[in-house]
């Protein structure tokens, strides 16, 4: 994912240096990938932040549950796993009751070595790689998504509508506000999704 990452970024005009140091800095495989197609697309950077500034929202949420399982913190301990949450770790550590905040640390950093690794490998050995192989890795993210909401659409059809319905949203308001279509799209099916996706979603997940 990070070289798909690296493909878009280089593609989008970033520079390596700006690649590699737009993972270290944000480190948000979604925002990144949706900052550098912005980018791509000439989006103002207000747009661009506002927009990763709403879709980067979870890991307030994300952020509490994993302090509420920890088993000590501190403002500092809390600062750096702040930075560390992504969707991939805290969706492991969510499988432990209780646990060190060391652990959760140890797990989320090798996450974002792993997805600074992949930006690295992706901005030396693209070049030298097919186009059909470097244009693969660009739906590596999306794939990783889809697999992690497939489980819970099973478990509650209503929100895979809510996911279609927003999906739709956001092809529809693409011809009317352009780059801003994700941010509306995202707040709108948020609202949706207060009065069409019940609480036996969340008993599900708990389950």
């Amino acid at each position: 994912m990070g070289i798909g990452y690296a493909a878009l970024a280089l593609k989008a005009g970033f520079n390596p240096f700006q690649t590699v140091s737009f993972s270290i800095l944000v480190y948000a495989g979604a925002g990144e990938i949706i900052g550098a197609t912005m980018v791509a697309n000439g989006a103002t950077a207000i747009a661009i932040i506002l927009t990763n500034f709403v879709v980067n929202l979870r890991y307030m949420v994300m952020n509490t549950a994993v302090y509420n399982k920890m088993t000590e913190n501190s403002l500092a301990i809390n600062v750096l796993s702040a930075h560390l949450v992504t969707d991939e770790s805290f969706a492991l550590f969510s499988f432990e009751k209780e646990s060190s905040s060391w652990f959760y640390i140890g797990l989320a950093l090798t996450s974002w070595l792993s997805w600074i690794l992949g930006a690295v490998i992706g901005v030396f050995v693209l070049d030298f790689l097919p186009v059909i192989v470097t244009n693969s890795f660009n739906i590596s993210l999306y794939a990783l998504f889809i697999a992690i909401l497939v489980p819970a659409v099973k478990n509650n059809k209503r929100l895979g509508l809510l996911v279609v319905i927003t999906a739709i949203l956001n092809v529809i308001l693409q011809f009317v506000v352009g780059n801003w279509s994700l941010i509306l799209s995202t707040l709108i099916g948020a609202l949706i999704g207060m009065y069409i996706v019940d609480d036996s979603f969340m008993e599900a997940s708990n389950d």
